[in-house]
């Protein structure tokens, strides 16, 4: 059914709880940013968009939707995690171009540009997505190490 070149484990248990994970990171962090700009907690500094913590909150259910594939061991799960990476990297080049033409506006000097900061734009979808792959290439770097340490082949661990 899947391309050999995608190499899916075939047991799909650790995966199922790395997506639990990170679907339920994604969850907290987008409620804190809607309670946060609602002003129903203390106002955190980047936490201030409606919109965002919706759109964090969106994420989190794609990914959280995948893990009973998963965890019933049904590769079609991955498709879920996959959706849930493009969206994360979708909302991550946004703020990247958010970031790029509020610094423009800054350089610029244009009147609504002068007093602004670039910690007001290190959103939770700018940082959530940088740990995201951080995470999960560390994830990965780890087990192809402990799979050339043990000596098992790329067929063998599929």
């Amino acid at each position: 059914m899947f391309r050999p070149e995608l190499a899916v484990p075939k047991e799909s248990r650790l995966p199922a709880i790395l997506t639990l994970l990170i679907g339920l990171a994604y969850l907290i962090v987008g409620g804190f940013e809607v309670l946060s700009s609602l002003h129903l907690i203390p106002p955190i500094v980047g936490f201030t968009d409606l919109l965002g913590g919706i759109l964090l909150m969106i994420i989190s259910s794609v990914f959280l939707t995948g893990v009973k594939p998963l965890l019933k061991n049904d590769q079609e799960g991955y498709a879920f995690v996959a959706v849930g990476y493009i969206l994360a990297a979708l909302l991550f080049g946004l703020q990247i171009l958010v970031i790029l033409t509020n610094a423009l506006g800054w350089f610029l000097h244009f009147e609504n540009w002068v007093s602004w900061n670039i910690w007001t734009d290190f959103t939770p979808s700018l940082w959530m997505f940088i740990i995201l792959m951080t995470g999960t290439g560390s994830v990965w770097a780890i087990g192809n190490m402990r799979d050339k340490i043990m000596g098992v082949k790329k067929e063998d661990s599929q």
